[in-house]
């Protein structure tokens, strides 16, 4: 396990070397010489990164990042939404650890949980997005957004159904980009 989270440690570090903001920068190629905005990258949570060392072929990058949105894809959400948000028992976790079929586990299990089971569905890693957010109450809660032709929807252990991910409610924190490993603000 000390060799897991020095390992982590190195490649969070790394990966915080590359991952400089890139706010504000100047978009040379305006005829207005304006600012442009860019989304801020950041690094993965530390707990993604601990869960990606036992799990790596879940955690690249895939050739597609989106799904087509059809009635089979609509049905395999809504399937793996029910059945997981029904399989694990909510708790608060003391520490946070992001784990893949527990009994019992919080917000982040249940995102794992979905994502691993739709991979092995056949959904693209890439179009599986973990997000962090705010919820309407200000607490930290994690979400599962799985983006297709028809926009991102999101699988929540909060809610019974799948909405698109502005119908949500929540201020999105950070989000996983197509490659796992860089999420932006």
């Amino acid at each position: 396990m000390f060799k897991k989270v020095i390992i982590a440690l190195a490649t969070i570090a790394a990966l915080g070397v590359t991952s400089i903001s890139t706010a504000n920068a100047i978009n040379l190629g305006s005829a207005r010489g304006a600012y442009k905005a860019h989304r801020q990258t950041s690094v993965a949570p530390i707990a993604f990164s601990l869960y990606c060392l036992d799990h790596i072929a879940e955690c690249t990058k895939s050739a597609k990042s989106e799904v087509a949105y059809t009635s089979k894809t609509r049905n395999l959400l809504a399937s793996v939404n029910r059945a997981v948000n029904r399989s694990i028992r909510p708790l608060n976790e003391r520490r946070d650890v992001w784990s893949l079929n527990p009994a019992y586990g919080d917000c982040d299990d249940y995102v794992m949980t979905k994502r691993s089971r739709l991979i092995r569905a056949g959904i693209p890693t890439s179009a599986l997005r973990v997000a962090v957010v705010r919820t309407p109450r200000g607490e930290g809660h994690a979400i599962l957004l799985v983006k297709t032709s028809a926009g991102e929807f999101a699988l929540d252990n909060l809610r019974k159904t799948i909405v698109k991910r502005n119908q949500t409610g929540y201020r999105f924190v950070t989000v996983a980009s197509a490659d796992p490993s860089r999420w932006s603000r």
